[in-house]
């Protein structure tokens, strides 16, 4: 090979890919386990950290509650007065298989037929069932559930619509009781279907379904919906019912501080690593705010809420990277255009929870893996599987990553990349991310 050759491949191997001068960026680098800074591009400036934020969520969770915190949602009877109370504990997740199995429990428990008032608290939860910076027009979208002291699942209603036979059929999970669908649909040469969610100032589920769909066809949906504490409620009273109770009404109230309760049942959900397992890999919004709430509430707060949890992670910043003080956490999840961090906190972040002897591996466990799993499927699958883990963001003009690379030379590094792009360009930023990722692997 001529010395030509080899200047032409080192040159290349030495070239980081280029930024565009119109995109802002921001890019820090160091090693995991020195400190040394290996690149610092703007490394101190605030960018939106979209859903990156939920690297400080995960530490704020393993902080105070823990990689083993479970939540706990009671059902108790108050056996004199004819009531039934569901305590909501903020447990994300919670299915309709949970709810069937704990009405049976409450039914083995009281006597057969007997008649009850069935109520759901969640007086224990500030009442904001979206975030600040959460745009409306963004509410009946997937991405953004409602966040609720009782949730069914993450709060997203699976519809499946059907054109197979003579009408048009429409299916739905869960079980919602008090769901109305408006059903507008037309069967027509082509898919055109708009979905509009409304009832959130009813505290009740409507979904509205206009346009077309061809014949012989079916589609699935997902849509988040309104009031979930009270549909969580309803389905429980209708699995009560079908175990043998009576329940007469279903309404609002706050359990009472007795120990006259008799407590029929308990949900048990998945331990905390596994939650936050589910939110960094598929980036459940959902998940990361009733983490960060439940956080405030285990850390002395009188009522959880967004506020609060960013209070406790506002803190932890500050004890992180004392330096740099000008940051806003307006929620757990990253889909609030109100944040601002710099790569520098993301940095701080991942070296802290990975270098933790009690819950470092819960830690890096949770995040996606480069082309295996998660929001990394099917990013960086020319490098070795493993040799990157980490959290990526997506706004419309926003683009991040923050994670650990295994470099080629067994080097591990800390690697944070923060893009602010010309809307509708995050494609093509998460492929620069991608290759500069690669750079670095190559070359470190």
């Amino acid at each position: 090979m001529s010395l030509l050759v080899h200047i032409l491949i080192l040159s290349i191997s030495f070239s980081m890919p280029s930024i565009p001068s119109s995109w802002k960026a921001g890019i820090y680098v160091a090693d995991a386990d020195t400190g040394e800074i290996l690149h610092n591009l703007n490394g101190d400036s605030y960018f939106r950290p979209a859903s990156t934020v939920k690297l400080l969520t995960t530490l704020v969770a393993l902080k105070e509650l823990g990689p083993s915190y479970v939540y706990t949602t009671r059902v108790m009877a108050d056996t004199a007065g004819g009531r039934l109370f569901i305590a909501g504990a903020g447990a994300p997740l919670l299915s309709a298989e949970h709810i069937r199995i704990v009405a049976l429990e409450t039914a083995a428990s009281l006597d057969p037929g007997s008649s009850w008032d069935l109520f759901w608290d969640t007086a224990r939860f500030f009442s904001e069932s979206h975030c600040p910076g959460w745009d409306t027009s963004d509410w009946s979208k997937t991405y953004c559930p409602p966040i609720e002291g009782l949730s069914v699942g993450d709060n997203i209603l699976q519809l499946i619509i059907s054109t197979k036979g003579d009408t048009i059929r429409v299916f739905h999970y869960p079980p919602l009781p008090g769901l109305s669908i408006e059903n507008n649909l037309v069967v027509g040469g082509r898919e055109s279907i708009r979905t509009t969610v409304e009832g959130w100032s009813e505290n009740r589920p409507i979904l509205i379904l206009e346009g077309s769909i061809p014949p012989d066809t079916h589609l699935v949906l997902y849509k988040p919906f309104a009031g979930p504490p009270a549909e969580f409620a309803g389905m429980l009273a209708v699995e009560l019912e079908v175990a043998g109770l009576n329940i007469d009404h279903v309404l609002q109230g706050e359990a009472p501080d007795s120990e006259l309760l008799l407590q029929t049942s308990v949900m048990f959900s998945d331990p905390m690593f596994v939650l936050l397992a589910s939110m960094n890999k598929w980036s459940r919004n959902m998940v990361a705010e009733m983490v960060l709430r439940t956080a405030s509430l285990e850390t002395g707060s009188d009522l959880a809420s967004t506020g609060a949890g960013c209070d406790v992670a506002g803190q932890l910043l500050r004890d992180l990277v004392p330096s740099l003080t000008e940051f806003q956490i307006a929620d757990g999840s990253g889909l609030s255009r109100f944040n601002s961090l710099t790569p520098i906190h993301l940095a701080a972040v991942l070296s802290e929870g990975i270098g933790s002897a009690a819950w470092g591996v819960e830690f890096l466990a949770t995040l996606p893996v480069n082309g295996v799993d998660g929001t990394l499927k099917s990013r960086m699958a020319d490098l070795p599987a493993g040799a990157f883990r980490g959290k990526t963001g997506t706004l419309s003009d926003t683009s991040t990553i923050a994670g650990l690379l295994t470099s080629s030379s067994g080097r591990r590094i800390i690697l944070v990349i923060m893009l602010e792009v010309p809307n509708g360009h995050t494609r093509t930023a998460r492929a620069l991310q991608d290759n500069l990722i690669s750079w670095f692997w190559e070359n470190y």
